[in-house]
């Protein structure tokens, strides 16, 4: 690929039934076409359909993918959840940076502007953090759902050893190139215990991870309901173990390869 042809941004969007949010997925795409075509800089988005069930779904995304070239779409048919959707756009991504957002835009694109300045002090991940003091909860979450999600941010940093990043599931967040292939092709969670083993890798290999706030907005009718509390902490307990097991092949990481230098 020469210069001229190197994609510098690659949005990954895994999306299962949103034909209900029509309107926002509309808004978000389109919001994201301005946003680089305003940045000046190449760019991609990779639409992972994970095998929506609700009939519109693949329609409005092909119907809107045909207004920009810069759309790329997967269509499977058989639902596997949102990190199998993650990794597999992430493994056809061709940015230098890439990233994943969720289709109803909760996270405005235009937090990019915050996370480019990170990458460029040598940051290897950034990720969007709610907690932080000068992040902005537009809309809120119902409290039970903001009271589960306070717990589990708590039991991940204790079970995954990632203290002092308080949300790991904000579903905004962008790795380098080299952090991509190093860590992806090792994660094994299918649905949205990814986000956290994403980070527990990352921080193993070394990578340097850089939080950063972010304004968010609850899109409301969520697709996550009691049972996937449920589920990312069984996926919590699979990242554990595959640790204590050496499931993710932890060797030679960033850290490790610059000390050799």
């Amino acid at each position: 690929m020469s210069e001229s042809d190197k994609i510098m941004f690659s949005v990954v969007i895994p999306t299962y039934n949103e034909a209900r949010k029509e309107k926002d997925m509309r808004e978000h795409l389109a919001s994201i076409e301005k946003y680089f075509e305003k940045l000046g800089q190449p760019y991609e988005i990779i639409i992972v359909l994970d095998g929506p069930t609700d009939g519109k779904t693949p329609e409005i995304v092909k119907d809107i993918a045909e207004t920009n070239p810069a759309i790329r779409v997967i269509d499977r048919k058989k639902n596997r959840g949102k990190g199998y959707s993650i990794r597999e756009g992430f493994m056809k991504a061709r940015g230098e940076i890439v990233l994943f957002t969720d289709m109803d835009g909760a996270t405005p694109i235009n937090t990019l502007d915050r996370f480019i300045p990170e990458f460029q002090k040598g940051a290897d991940v950034v990720i969007g953090d709610r907690d932080l003091k000068n992040s902005k909860i537009a809309v809120h979450q119902p409290k039970w759902k903001e009271l589960l999600g306070d717990l589990g941010n708590f039991l991940i940093q204790l079970i995954g050893g990632l203290w002092g990043i308080k949300d790991t599931q904000c579903g905004f967040k962008a790795f380098t190139r080299q952090a991509v292939q190093d860590i992806i092709p090792r994660t094994t969670v299918d649905r949205w215990g990814l986000d956290f083993e994403l980070l527990i890798i990352a921080k193993k290999l070394g990578y340097k991870i850089k939080q950063v706030p972010v304004e968010w907005y609850d899109k409301g009718e969520s697709l996550v309901g009691i049972s996937g509390y449920f589920s990312t902490l069984l996926d919590l307990l699979k990242v554990r173990w595959n640790l204590l097991r050496g499931v993710y092949k932890i060797g030679k990481g960033r850290k490790e390869k610059k000390d050799e230098k």
